[in-house]
């Protein structure tokens, strides 16, 4: 070992040990570097509150502390990454650290934060992308019956009443197909909510969102909407000219002039509206426009979403899926340098990421169905996906011991999850940072549950990777260039909630 440039890299193997203060370390398994412009950011997978050091400190590591001369600065810096357990000196560690990061995924994956009322089945739209109209010939075009409805929110109910209450918010969405084919059930519902919610037997901070495309939107409901302060969430896929091209009626026409006026209803009325927005392969290479449009266009909050399964496989027509996805987190990113304002970002997806890395957590879910949500679907039957299902009864026959955390098929979709998986030994596993994936995807595609849904496994990854660096302050980050410092490191003040804004003005550091 003569070589010290590849001393480094001997240590970092994991199998090789360290002295330091006269005790043998190891690096963890869960230990990932990233690098950009000079700097070096240390990463424990399972808590990532990152370290930054410059890449001379990082290159001088085999030189002042693998042989054991460390100077007082660079002690200070070993001394910290022995702290974050970056640097273990029990081999042990590394899975009692799994171990903890597993029951604090179990905590949060087991809160019953989301119901889904499927309003209906069917819809009024035939975009290119979606699964309903299939859906919609395979179950029938019903709607959800009003007692059906009820059933669901006092089973949704149960399962509330058996976590711990915290401050975090719960949502009740009507969805669909398109819900408002449902109008009369909603009309019901929303005094009955509200009257349930006012006698203490739904959550204090509960959010009421209707997922629509807008078309059946009127005066009348816009205000009905604004009285019981629901959340109004309108799929919209950027300009006229990207949104017609995949958002068509059942008879071909365009929909954007309609989604349009409804916006302006709502907005005028006071409704809170966010839109819903499908990163296509025609569009994707302009999406970083779209923060400003949507914002213009009355919208307070917006997510993105990558298009799944088969259809993505179709329209990409033989183009590269991992360059459709990095090209994906080009434009997001972008986009929302170019909108972020006095901190403020309205990208929901990309928040619930960035809230995750701030909090310590090793990912966030890329979707609910883990034992997070229960989906009362429209024709009365209860499962934990709006589109994959796999029905566990009719929700009034149900009984009344029956929890959706405990279904199989919640036990088969957490297997997606890296971090649940029996296959992630203590071994250098590289996939925590994923958040499981869409299963309707992996299973439209290779007809597997189980199987990677590789378009969101490089979206998050990237994604993730990127918002390392919005956690380094550029003045720490130059101070670190300048060697006035040898490292900086993130530590969490407080947890953040999902509701909060995000500042991505210091992502280029």
């Amino acid at each position: 070992m003569t070589d010290l440039h590849n001393a480094l890299y001997w240590f970092l193997s994991r199998t090789n040990q360290i002295t330091w203060r006269a005790k043998q370390f190891y690096a963890s398994c869960f230990l990932q570097v990233f690098r950009r412009n000079g700097l070096v950011a240390l990463v424990h997978q399972l808590h990532p509150e990152p370290v930054y050091v410059s890449e001379r400190t990082w290159a001088d590591i085999p030189k002042k502390v693998i042989t054991g001369t460390p100077s007082g600065k660079m002690d200070d810096l070993v001394q910290e990454l022995i702290s974050r357990k970056v640097f273990i000196s029990n081999p042990n560690t590394d899975l009692q650290e799994l171990n903890n990061a597993r029951k604090r995924t179990l905590q949060m994956i087991n809160r019953p934060t989301i119901l889904y009322l499927m309003m209906a089945q069917g819809c009024n739209f035939a975009c290119n992308y979606c699964p309903i109209p299939d859906l919609a010939k395979q179950y029938g075009e019903h709607l959800l019956s009003f007692e059906d409805a009820i059933a669901g929110i006092k089973l949704w109910r149960k399962h509330i009443e058996e976590q711990p209450q915290d401050n975090s918010p719960y949502f009740l969405i009507f969805y669909g197909g398109e819900p408002l084919l449902n109008r009369e059930v909603l009309e019901k519902l929303l005094p009955h909510i509200a009257k349930e919610k006012n006698a203490g037997h739904l959550p204090a901070k509960l959010e009421l969102m209707l997922c629509t495309n807008g078309s059946l939107v009127d005066a009348e409901l816009s205000k009905l909407l604004a009285r019981y302060k629901v959340v109004v969430a309108i799929g919209i896929d950027g300009p006229q000219k990207h949104n017609d091209l995949v958002r068509t009626t059942t008879s071909g026409s365009s929909t954007f002039t309609r989604i349009e006026h409804s916006v302006r209803q709502l907005v005028s009325d006071g409704v809170r509206v966010v839109a819903s927005v499908t990163i296509t392969p025609a569009n994707v290479n302009e999406i970083d426009q779209y923060p400003r449009f949507l914002q213009k266009l009355g919208f307070s909050q917006f997510g993105f979403n990558l298009m799944k399964g088969k259809v993505l496989v179709q329209q990409l027509a033989g183009q590269s899926m991992e360059n459709y996805c990095r090209a994906a987190v080009r434009g997001v990113l972008q986009g929302l340098e170019d909108i972020t304002a006095e901190g403020q970002c309205y990208e929901y997806q990309l928040e619930k990421k960035l809230v995750a890395v701030r909090n310590g957590l090793p990912f966030s879910v890329d979707c609910t169905c883990y034992g997070n949500q229960l989906v009362i679907q429209a024709d009365g039957q209860v499962s934990n996906c709006p589109f994959l299902r796999f029905d566990q009864g009719q929700v009034r026959e149900l009984p009344d011991s029956f929890r959706i955390r405990q279904t199989k098929a919640v036990e088969t979709w957490r297997r997606r999850l890296p971090i649940l998986n029996a296959s992630v030994k203590v071994d250098g596993h590289k996939d925590i940072f994923s958040g499981g994936g869409c299963a309707r995807s992996s299973f439209d595609l290779y007809g597997d549950i189980e199987a990677e849904d590789t378009a969101n496994t490089i979206f998050t990854k990237e994604i993730t990777h990127e918002l390392i660096w919005t956690l380094l302050p550029g003045e720490q980050a130059n101070a670190i260039r300048q060697e006035k410092t040898t490292h900086w490191s993130y530590r969490r003040v407080r947890n953040l909630s999902v509701t909060g804004t995000c500042d991505f003005r210091k992502r280029r550091n």
